[in-house]
């Protein structure tokens, strides 16, 4: 999803992944999965199989960790704010843990087009210093939005296939 803000100092844009559902959706379907699991373990070992107990816990224990980390990893979200003369990046899921500042008219997006109709383009902020992906997570229909998001920002694009434009 893209997101911009703008006002009359600064421009902030806002790149975060698609989510299909909340926290509070993945725990009512951690639940009802762990219940059915742990309702056929149970009737396998009341049946003499009690091996099956430990496997079914396992089971339930794997998916919930994962079903955790896919939720947190779909609460991540990069910002960028714009001013006249920086560009602010930063990168986290509650909070940022990865900022940097770069100077605006040194900063351009460095942009891969994508080979095939399916793909989506790569985008890269860069300057001298750092080059940072950026949308990683967004899909195509998204990065040419954040694409226009950014040239109505007034960043610089550079595109690695500049005569097709």
């Amino acid at each position: 999803m893209v997101f911009a803000q703008a006002n009359a100092h600064s421009t902030r844009i806002e790149l975060s992944p698609n989510r299909s559902a909340s926290w509070k959706e993945v725990k009512i379907l951690i639940c009802v999965i762990s219940t059915v699991v742990l309702l056929i373990a149970t009737a396998w070992s009341i049946a003499g199989a009690w091996l099956i107990l430990p496997f079914a816990g396992f089971e339930v224990g794997l998916l919930a960790l994962l079903m955790y980390r896919v939720s947190l990893y779909c609460h991540s979200k990069q910002v960028l704010t714009i001013t006249p003369k920086s560009i602010t990046f930063e990168c986290g899921i509650k909070q940022p843990y990865f900022r940097w500042q770069f100077v605006r008219t040194a900063t351009h997006v460095n942009v891969v087009e994508a080979e095939t109709q399916f793909d989506r383009p790569k985008m890269v902020l860069t300057d001298d210093r750092i080059s940072i992906p950026l949308g990683e997570f967004l899909n195509q229909q998204d990065c040419h939005l954040a694409r226009t998001v950014f040239k109505q920002a007034g960043l610089m694009e550079i595109s690695n296939k500049w005569w097709k434009q």
